[in-house]
């Protein structure tokens, strides 16, 4: 009895001994060649500063709903549909610098003064002249000598080709037949005309538009006394036709003093022709 006893203090006393070689074991230092176990940390990714620094937030601001106004499409409740810019997928681009707004009202201006020079064409035509030529042939007015106003009812020659140059853009005309003929002769498009055969020589060079000058009709004081504007040739019926204003006993294919008349090549005593300065044959 007394050694199954001692057999087992002398076993419970071996087991105290192993725990407190175990406690010790583990308060010990280990040695260079023993593991140790860590606590497991998270790896923190550092993010490359060109990243960063070209990140980027989006935040887009819809409107609230709001009541649809008159005359709109747009049903009541209803906000627009708001379309956000693509995000570039390089991240090392760097965002172009917004560009400054102009002002709506000069950029309009600019627009439209840029649409009305691009859509305008120059009235100093042939093209215009005859259309022009025609509409004061059609006013119905008479010749009345020494006027150049149509509002007063008449013009002399020299007034209405004045009239109808300054009505398509032609600039500095004088007022007086002779003052004509010296304006085409200093700008150096006028063509005297002597001789026998002057009449035929002025028909192969003349062109519509040009200037007819006549001598004599009455005593001006100068060579030039009379002026008309050449409108062409009709080989149909061999007529050559001008327009201007003649005698008050003359009248025009639409019975008018101011009008389109048939060119009697033998008819007075012609002097010179010339082209328009400034018109676009």
């Amino acid at each position: 009895m007394r050694a199954i006893r001692t057999t087992g203090f002398a076993a419970f006393l071996s087991i105290l001994g192993l725990c407190m070689n175990s406690s010790e074991a583990e308060s010990a230092p280990q040695s260079p060649g023993e593991r140790s176990f860590r606590t497991v940390v998270p790896i923190k990714k550092t993010v490359p500063g060109s990243v960063a620094h070209h990140s980027r937030v989006f935040t887009v601001q819809i409107p609230p709903p709001f009541p649809a106004q008159e005359g709109s499409s747009l049903p009541s409740g209803n906000a627009p549909n708001v379309n956000t810019p693509p995000v570039s997928e390089n991240i090392n681009e760097r965002p172009s610098a917004p560009k400054p707004a102009a002002a709506v009202g000069s950029n309009f201006n600019q627009l439209g003064t840029f649409r009305e020079k691009e859509g305008k064409e120059d009235p100093r035509t042939l093209a215009r002249l005859r259309e022009e030529a025609h509409r004061l042939a059609r006013m119905g007015l008479t010749y009345q000598f020494g006027s150049d106003d149509p509002d007063a009812g008449g013009l002399d020659c020299s007034g209405a080709v004045q009239r109808l140059l300054l009505s398509i853009g032609i600039e500095d005309v004088p007022r007086t037949s002779y003052q004509q003929y010296d304006w085409l002769k200093r700008k150096r498009t006028l063509d005297d005309v002597y001789g026998r055969n002057s009449t035929s020589k002025m028909l192969k060079k003349l062109s519509p538009g040009d200037l007819i000058f006549w001598g004599g009709t009455w005593n001006s004081g100068h060579r030039v006394s009379h002026v008309m504007i050449y409108m062409g040739y009709n080989p149909e019926e061999n007529k050559h036709y001008v327009f201007g204003a003649r005698g008050k006993s003359s009248q025009g294919i639409l019975g008018n003093g101011v009008d389109v008349f048939e060119l009697n090549p033998n008819r007075g005593k012609l002097v010179a022709h010339g082209k328009i300065p400034g018109l676009k044959y």
